[in-house]
């Protein structure tokens, strides 16, 4: 069979002191294996040692407590050595020194005791959520999220203030309804329609100074009522925050919790984002017995994300 180059050249390299003529580029070997992947078409295997987005993933409390004083007592290797990061993922097992450890990742400078508060506070707030049916474990945004809004000094760079989604249907028939689509795969009988509402940061610098924030009202149809919300959603920010013209949505899971309840259900609803400048991926995660809400819920928390090194001013 075909070995795995990506796991046996970095053990050759790391593990076996070789001489390789391509040890100084195995810093690059994660950035490689996605390069390949995206140029095949392929999902990248998370699962993958030394280049997979969980090879260096930690979630248990005591694990990541015992990483902060030494991070090789679970790590084989350093992973910036394969061009990889460390992961610490957050859910109903971590402990406050998993929360502490995202906080100090994105940079929040307060003392030890706020520290351990507001961690404290955070982790109790994930196993409320999880208990109703959210998992943070694939969804890290999500998490950034919740700790960024327990932070004094941040503030999002839109509020939504509003919304409506409508379906129109001219033929109920369902076989008529597959026969009449069209080249992009649209049914010609089917309209989905959202209007979304927002406050952002006025993008006309002359009137900044007196107007700072405005609010936007745009109408978008779209591929039914999730996809309708998204282009509308993107269509109000854009004009403000060009940066989103790189983002796109490039999954949506959607899971039924309890099915029992049939129709009124809890529905849980993954959206994963990708910027295709900076060849970044996130993911963001929402609960509720309403899928368009969820649905909305981890667009907005999405475009957030994606905003918070590019917002240039912020809602109050």
């Amino acid at each position: 069979g075909n070995a795995d180059l990506c796991t046996i050249v970095p053990s050759l390299s790391l593990h076996m002191d070789s001489h390789l003529v391509c040890n100084n580029n195995i810093p690059e070997l994660t950035s490689l294996s996605r390069f390949v992947d995206e140029t095949l078409n392929r999902k990248p295997n998370s699962a993958s040692p030394y280049v997979g987005a969980s090879a260096f993933a930690h979630k248990g409390g005591l694990h990541v407590a015992a990483m902060e004083r030494s991070p090789l007592s679970y790590q084989h290797i350093d992973p910036s050595l394969v061009g990889n990061e460390k992961r610490i993922l957050i859910s109903e097992l971590s402990g406050r020194q998993n929360i502490m450890g995202k906080m100090k990742d994105i940079g929040m400078d307060v003392s030890d005791e706020v520290l351990s508060q507001t961690a404290t506070a955070i982790l109790n707030r994930v196993k409320d959520l999880e208990s109703i049916g959210y998992t943070f474990e694939g969804a890290e945004a999500s998490v950034d999220l919740m700790i960024l809004h327990s932070t004094a000094g941040y503030c999002p760079p839109f509020k939504l203030l509003d919304y409506s989604a409508q379906v129109f249907e001219s033929q109920m028939d369902p076989a008529y309804r597959l026969l009449s689509r069209n080249t992009e795969g649209t049914s010609s009988s089917l309209t989905s329609r959202a209007t979304i509402k927002i406050k952002t940061v006025n993008h006309d610098e002359e009137k900044f100074e007196t107007e700072p924030f405005i609010e936007r009202l745009e109408v978008s149809d779209g591929n039914g009522p999730v996809d309708a919300l998204a282009n509308a959603l993107q269509r109000a920010l854009v004009p403000s925050h060009p940066h989103l013209k790189n983002v796109v949505l490039s999954d949506y899971k959607v899971r039924i919790l309890d099915p029992g309840s049939a129709t009124e259900a809890a529905t849980r609803v993954m959206i994963e984002f990708h910027d295709t400048e900076r060849e970044t991926t996130w993911t963001t995660v929402s609960v509720d017995r309403n899928i368009i809400s969820a649905s909305l819920n981890a667009l907005v928390d999405g475009y957030e994300y994606a905003l918070i090194d590019h917002a240039q001013s912020c809602m109050t």
